[in-house]
Formats: C-alpha cells, sequence, structure tokens
C-alpha cells in the first residue's frame, strides 16, 4: 500500500510539474505618464505541437475604457486562427479581427473587409514577442491589423516594432524574458512594465 502511494504522488507531481513548465503567464502594469492605468496578462499554453496565446488588455485612463482580447491557435508552430477584439468606451472605436488559415493561404477580416495572405506560413506574431526574444526575426504578424510589420534589433536586447503610420514601439528583453514595452500610442507614450 505504501509503495502505491508513493508511486502515485510521483506520478502526480510529475504531471503537475510537466503542466507548469508547458504554461506560462506574464503580467504588465500599464503606465501613463507614470500613473497605473491597467493592466495586461499574457498567457501561453504549449501541449505538443498545438500552442494557445490569450492576451488581455484592460486600461482605463480618466474616462476612456479600453478592453482588448488575442486569441491565437498554432498547430506545429504555424498560425491556425488570430481573433482579436478591442472595445473602447463610449465615443471609442471597436475593432475585430479574425485571420483564419486556410491551405497556404490566410484570409483576414477587420471590421467585416476580407482580404488574402497567399503563399505564407505566420510563424511569428506581436503576441510570441511577449514570452519570446524575438533573435533573428525580421517581421511579425499583427494579429489587430492583419498584416505583417517590420521587426529590427536596435541593440542591448531592444527590437523596433514599426506601425502603419511610421511609429514605432519598442520592445525590451532582458536575459530572454520581455521586461518593458514602450507604446507610442495617439494619446500620448505608455509603458506596459513586468510585474
Amino acid at each position: 500500500m505504501y509503495n502505491l502511494f508513493r508511486v502515485l504522488l510521483t506520478v502526480i507531481t510529475v504531471a503537475v510539474l510537466f503542466l507548469q513548465a508547458h504554461a506560462q503567464t506574464n503580467t504588465f502594469e500599464v503606465r501613463v505618464a507614470n500613473h497605473a492605468v491597467g493592466t495586461i496578462e499574457a498567457n501561453r499554453k504549449v501541449n505538443g505541437p498545438a500552442k494557445t496565446i490569450i492576451i488581455k488588455t484592460r486600461i482605463q485612463v480618466m474616462l476612456s475604457k479600453v478592453n482588448s482580447d488575442i486569441l491565437n491557435e498554432y498547430s506545429n508552430n504555424v498560425l491556425t486562427t488570430a481573433k482579436s477584439s478591442r472595445i473602447s468606451g463610449k465615443n471609442g472605436e471597436d475593432k475585430r479581427t479574425t485571420t483564419l488559415r486556410n491551405g497556404k493561404e490566410y484570409t483576414v477580416t477587420v471590421n467585416g473587409e476580407k482580404s488574402v495572405i497567399n503563399n505564407a506560413e505566420i510563424e511569428e506574431c506581436v503576441a510570441d514577442l511577449y514570452f519570446v526574444e524575438p533573435k533573428q526575426v525580421t517581421r511579425v504578424f499583427s494579429e489587430t491589423l492583419g498584416r505583417f510589420l517590420p521587426l529590427k534589433s536596435i541593440g542591448g536586447g531592444m527590437y523596433e516594432l514599426i506601425l502603419p503610420e511610421g511609429k514605432k514601439n519598442v520592445f525590451k528583453y532582458e536575459n530572454g524574458t520581455l521586461v518593458l514595452v514602450e507604446v507610442n500610442h495617439t494619446f500620448g507614450k505608455a509603458l506596459f512594465v513586468k510585474l
């Protein structure tokens, strides 16, 4: 009986450690003008060849509120589905983007308007930047915009993500871990600081 209990305890311990090793959550505080205005919770789960990333952003600046959700699903390190939604306060602009893989192409729907990305395998998305330093990566797919964006290393573990209007977001890594994101928005500069 004692040996059965030891074996059972060992199996449970190994299972718990295995699950923890394949699930990761990173939490960031959103700061504007050195004031905390929200949080970002990034969660990644890996199960064999499948990977899921969920990012939930909750921000409130004065009377303006923004809730953003991203859900990415991958198979064999290739994006199969990405869903992004951003719901703003009363006067804000809501946005929904869906990206679906169909053979060797992706159908991208942004607020009801469809487009197609031909002959592509999307391996790196903006959501991946929250978990892995993008060494050797020169572009990532934006789940929100439904298009590829250039990514450039600027040294010191820092990378610039260049947005369509020319603004640049900077991702800073220490020992391969994302610790800070500097975002340039229309309302000013925001910092995402890892907690």
